[in-house]
Order: C-alpha cells, then sequence, then structure tokens
C-alpha cells in the first residue's frame, strides 16, 4: 500500500509504464510406442505411447515498457517457459533500449532477437499465430533465440508499398543439457516489402560458434589420438567435425497473402557451415487459412532436408567388425540424416478478445533415416527401430493482455 502511494505521488513526474503480457495453457501426446515427440527441440521431456503432457507450449510472459519519449523507449520481457534446462523459471528474453532518431531510422540496443524469420519477434507468442506453433520444418533449422545485440532499422515507401531493412550484429549463448554453445558474433540483414494484402522477405545470416562440451571434445579427441581404433578420424573430424570456430550462414525467403478472408502463408530456409555440428540442411513450409467468422480452419505442409555426406570413418585393419559398426553409428550420426515431412491440420476459435481455442493435429514422417538415435523434438534411443511415423495432438488456450 506505501509503494502505491509513492507511486501516485510521482505519477506525475515519470512517463507511464506499460504492462502488457502473453501465455498458453497447452496440452500435447504423441501416440508412439517407439519414439517420444515434443513441440519444439528445447523441451526437454517427450510424450510416448499416448501420454498427455502440458509443458510443451505453455508459457508465460510479462513486458513492461517505458516511453521515456516520443522517440526513446526502454522494454523489458520476462518468460517463462518450459526450456531445458530452466524448469519453468523466468528468464528475460527482451531487454533493450530503442531510438527513433529520424522518422525513416530506428535503433535498438539489447537483448532482443534478430529479425531473421517471420516468427522471429512472437515465436513463443501463441496468439499471434494462427497455428499452434511456427512450422518446426523451418523454425527447428534457426530458432529466434534472445541476442545481445545492436539493430539499425529503416524504412521508407517503395513500389507503390512500404519497404524495411533491418541490420543488426550480436551474441548469445545456448544452454544445452550438457555444456553450451557460445555464439561469439552473429550479424544479419532482412528486407522486407509489403503492400496491402501481400508482404515479400528476404533475410541473411552468418555466425560463428563454440560448443563448450567436455564430454563431446574428450570422446572425439580420444577417436583423433594415433593409437585409436580409428585409422582416419584425425583428418576427417579436424576437416568437418570442429567444435570451435564454427562458421554458418543462413537464407531465408518468406511470403504472406492475404486476399478477402484467406491468408497463405509460405516460408523457406537454407542452412550451412564448416562443421558436421552446423550440418547443411533446408527446410520449407505452405499454410492456407480461411477466417469465417470467429472460426479459422488451417492446414500446412512442410519438409527439412539435410544434404551433409558422411565423413567415411573407417577402423584400423585387424580391428573387430563390431568397432566398424560403432564408427558407422558416429558418422551416421553426425551426418544428421533426420529428413521429415509434417502434414497439419487444425482449427482455431477465437471466442473472446484476446482469446483463443486451437485444436491441431499433426502426422510426422522420416524421409530417410528410421534407427539412428536422435534427441530434439523427436527422441529415438540406441537399438529401436521406428516405422518412420508418428501423430502429434495438441490443444492451446492462447491469450494476450
Amino acid at each position: 500500500m506505501l509503494c502505491g502511494a509513492g507511486a501516485a505521488v510521482h505519477a506525475q513526474d515519470l512517463p507511464p509504464l506499460q504492462l502488457a503480457g502473453y501465455g498458453s495453457v497447452a496440452v500435447y501426446r504423441g501416440d508412439d510406442a517407439v519414439v517420444g515427440v515434443a513441440p519444439g527441440t528445447r523441451n526437454p521431456r517427450h510424450s510416448l505411447n499416448g501420454e498427455w503432457r502440458a509443458d510443451g507450449d505453455s508459457v508465460l510472459g510479462l513486458q513492461l515498457r517505458w516511453p521515456a519519449s516520443d522517440t526513446l523507449e526502454a522494454v523489458w520481457q520476462l518468460q517463462a517457459s518450459d526450456e531445458l534446462v530452466r524448469n519453468f523459471r523466468p528468464s528475460t528474453q527482451w531487454l533493450y533500449l530503442g531510438w527513433q532518431f529520424s522518422p525513416s531510422w530506428r535503433l535498438r540496443l539489447g537483448r532482443q532477437p534478430l529479425p531473421l524469420l517471420l516468427a522471429s519477434e512472437n515465436a513463443k507468442v501463441g496468439y499471434a499465430h494462427t497455428a499452434v506453433r511456427p512450422m518446426p520444418t523451418v523454425y527447428s533449422l534457426n530458432g529466434a533465440y534472445p541476442t545481445d545485440a545492436l539493430t539499425l532499422s529503416w524504412t521508407a515507401p517503395a513500389w507503390g508499398g512500404n519497404l524495411l531493412l533491418d541490420l543488426a550484429t550480436g551474441r548469445n549463448t545456448l544452454t544445452l543439457t550438457r555444456g553450451r554453445i557460445d555464439v561469439k558474433s552473429s550479424h544479419m540483414a532482412a528486407l522486407r516489402w509489403q503492400r496491402e494484402h501481400l508482404a515479400l522477405r528476404l533475410g541473411v545470416a552468418d555466425f560463428r560458434f563454440n560448443i563448450e562440451d567436455s564430454g563431446l571434445a574428450r570422446e572425439l579427441d580420444a577417436l583423433s589420438q594415433p593409437g585409436s581404433v580409428c585409422g582416419n578420424c584425425a583428418a576427417k573430424l579436424s576437416d568437418r567435425a570442429p567444435a570451435r570456430d564454427i562458421q554458418g550462414a543462413l537464407l531465408t525467403l518468406a511470403l504472406v497473402w492475404t486476399p478477402g478472408p484467406y491468408e497463405f502463408t509460405g516460408e523457406f530456409t537454407r542452412r550451412g557451415g564448416n562443421s558436421v555440428f552446423s550440418p547443411e540442411a533446408s527446410g520449407w513450409y505452405v499454410q492456407l487459412a480461411r477466417r469465417q467468422g470467429d472460426w479459422t480452419p488451417y492446414g500446412a505442409v512442410g519438409e527439412t532436408r539435410f544434404h551433409e555426406r558422411a565423413l567415411g570413418l573407417q577402423a584400423r585393419p585387424g580391428t573387430p567388425p563390431a568397432v566398424q559398426n560403432s564408427l558407422d553409428l558416429l558418422d551416421r550420426s553426425l551426418q544428421s540424416p533426420f529428413d521429415r515431412r509434417i502434414l497439419l491440420a487444425g482449427l482455431r476459435w477465437d471466442f473472446a478478445e484476446g482469446m483463443a481455442l486451437k485444436l491441431q493435429a499433426e502426422r510426422w514422417s522420416a524421409l530417410r533415416d528410421r534407427s539412428t538415435p536422435r534427441g530434439g523434438d523427436i527422441s529415438l534411443a540406441p537399438g529401436q527401430n521406428w516405422d518412420g511415423r508418428v501423430q502429434l495432438l495438441s490443444a492451446s488456450l492462447d491469450f494476450v493482455f
């Protein structure tokens, strides 16, 4: 009460603080007895054999904005979700200063997602998306993670519409179940053009990072020693599997077309790098939705393809066949042959202001490998053979305030 009274006394001296938020209360269910499935690559738990779980897409976010003047603002956003090692502990997603120093130019300094993909700035805001979540065939290749960055934006009329250019540079750290990824530098540019019901987008980025994982480093170092069971690991791993100073690049394309009650969305990304720990891959999806009053049925299809070549690891002559089998398994794992297709259909009901209820069914199909152990949003244990198909059923109540 005393704090409230003090705030009231100074209310006329300070600009008003603006509080907003978003959240999702969601459940999901995978139907397979062999593989576990999760809504995202950073969810620590999976649904197996028809188990209902409530941790995947469930999230609560709060955002505090202070408009210090007509041209200067400060933004702080906290988010709590079941994100790998955090277990719903809140973390800072945004913490930046924004300065509109001219009608066409804007500067943003601090923690923020880099504006590379369509859903970069609202990936966890379920209400902002027609579907339950952004399509994983694209977003599993490059998530919208918070970055300590400097972003410069320019906008101007062009070709009967509006043109926006974003330039950004920054760095961030991504925590893993064991170790972390330190992104030493990340640079990007995105060009967006919008006119009435059509929006086009092109983005490019390059990045450099280290994998800080002592267990991985010991395993690779042991295979590269002169007396190891692998005859060519020293050369192959040094050439194509460095865990430090990894360099990568991204290309993204997107289209949004909204004629009348329809909404057509398409997005494509291509990733490359100098290490199997940033494997060459491409992903795409197209989604069609139709708004009918408060109801929006929608459907989508997408694929992810990995283009990384096998390393060709070879055991030394005279070693048991089991050694070569073990090296072949390691080779397949590093190659990431996890191509897949996703078909989904869903229904969104905007039953109240700022609130939407969604029901979504997905069919995930492996297009190449069905036996190599894997993690991420598909969990397959060693020694298991999978038929390559899994169904994911999701329901969510999304809200903004």
